[in-house]
């Protein structure tokens, strides 16, 4: 009864590996078709597909020649482990190199010209589960080590579970080599103990391709949340993004800071007179420009056009002055290569917490209003306007 138990146990892994694994390669595949850019997901996929051929050939073994049931079938399975392998690289921003899908089944099968390996199902289970255990065991190193310099939630649970299958399929050759199987043909499979290790190694892959969906997905949604908070032109912080964190550093510390509004000056007369790519490279070397003046917790920002904004956290007014006239100065001396003087200058307002307050509306209100005073009084330099000069002005 346990004999025809474990026969049963075997046909039925056969079909539910087959869908189980064929479903999953679809689905990654169809994950790649939507998001381009996430080309691991496309070796993972042809992976998990090269599985089934592998599964059903072995499942009919003493059925169809030895040569399709076991070289060709593990030739697949190895593959297939290898485009894991290769995927994961991708992943981990590394370029696999050529033979790396291969480089399994390549092994595989120069053992399988050994007459005396291929005959001995003993020798086959371990070679396959050592090449298998190489394989995926890469690929928990690559994702565990991944986790340092990237932290995404479901890198390290996916790491676990390359882990897993890597100790099962270490386990599976180790229990081989110590209890040896001198079966053949469809024998083999029926009583030994690989339908019950399959099935283990089944369940642990259908969890680490969940986990491997997860963490392509969480890299996915952390590369659009960069793009959102980030300008396209310049790579700075978006006025969206400088607002929420500004708003979060002035809760924290009110009276902290100095914030300097940026309004490159006749910047439309450049437009017309040079062309809108000598324009963006004006605000490109603008923005290099201030960037090498930063401090690391500083925000820096596109407001909109040709306007920036900088809240600098450790500098009161005195030294935001300062620091805004070192970036007025500089960039009036930019060299823009044409051949010409550009004649590109800036107009700075000038605005800080301590005389001001924390709200960063009026802040920003305020420095606006110190650039239009800079514009009135002949453009290129910095100007600060205080709330009773503003209210004056208004009236």
């Amino acid at each position: 009864m346990f004999g025809s138990m474990q026969a049963l146990d075997v046909q039925t892994l056969v079909l539910v590996s087959s869908l189980i694994l064929g479903a999953l390669g679809v689905l990654f595949l169809i994950n790649w078709r939507d998001d381009r850019s996430r080309v691991e997901l496309a070796d993972w996929g042809v992976g998990f597909l090269l599985v089934v051929p592998g599964v059903v050939l072995i499942g009919r073994r003493g059925e169809i020649s030895d040569l399709w049931s076991i070289w060709a079938a593990n030739a697949f399975v190895l593959t297939a482990y290898g485009m894991i392998l290769s995927g994961a690289m991708r992943f981990v921003d590394r370029r696999p190199a050529p033979g790396v899908a291969l480089a399994g089944a390549a092994v595989w099968s120069l053992l399988c010209l050994w007459p005396t390996f291929f005959e001995r199902f003993d020798l086959r289970v371990i070679a396959v589960s050592a090449i298998c255990f190489v394989q995926i065991g890469l690929v928990a190193h690559l994702l565990w080590e991944r986790r340092r310099i990237e932290p995404l939630p479901s890198l390290g649970r996916s790491a676990v579970g390359a882990a897993i299958v890597a100790g099962l399929q270490g386990a599976r050759g180790l229990f081989m080599a110590i209890a040896p199987s001198e079966l053949s043909g469809s024998e083999a499979l029926r009583q030994s103990h690989l339908p019950w290790m399959s099935l283990a190694l089944l369940v642990i892959s259908l969890f680490a391709a969940h986990m491997m969906l997860s963490m392509s997905a969480e890299r996915a949604e952390q590369r659009h949340r960069r793009r959102a908070d980030s300008d396209d032109l310049t790579g700075l912080l978006s006025r969206r993004a400088f607002v929420e964190r500004a708003t979060a550093r002035l809760a924290a510390a009110p009276d902290r800071g100095a914030l300097m509004f940026f309004d490159i000056d006749r910047f439309k007369s450049i437009n017309d007179t040079h062309g809108h790519a000598v324009g963006d490279a004006v605000l490109v070397a603008f923005a290099r420009l201030v960037e090498t003046r930063l401090a690391p917790d500083d925000l820096f920002a596109r407001w909109g056009g040709e306007e920036f904004v900088l809240f600098a956290v450790d500098h009161d007014f005195v030294a935001g002055r300062r620091l805004a006239e070192e970036i007025r100065r500089d960039f009036a001396e930019l060299d823009f290569g044409l051949g010409a003087a550009l004649g590109a200058t800036v107009s700075v307002g000038l605005a800080a917490p301590a005389l001001i307050g924390s709200d960063l509306d009026r802040l920003v209100a305020s420095a606006d209003a110190g650039v239009y005073a800079a514009k009135r009084a002949g453009r290129d330099r910095v100007e600060a306007v205080t709330p009773d000069e503003r209210r004056a002005a208004r009236a």
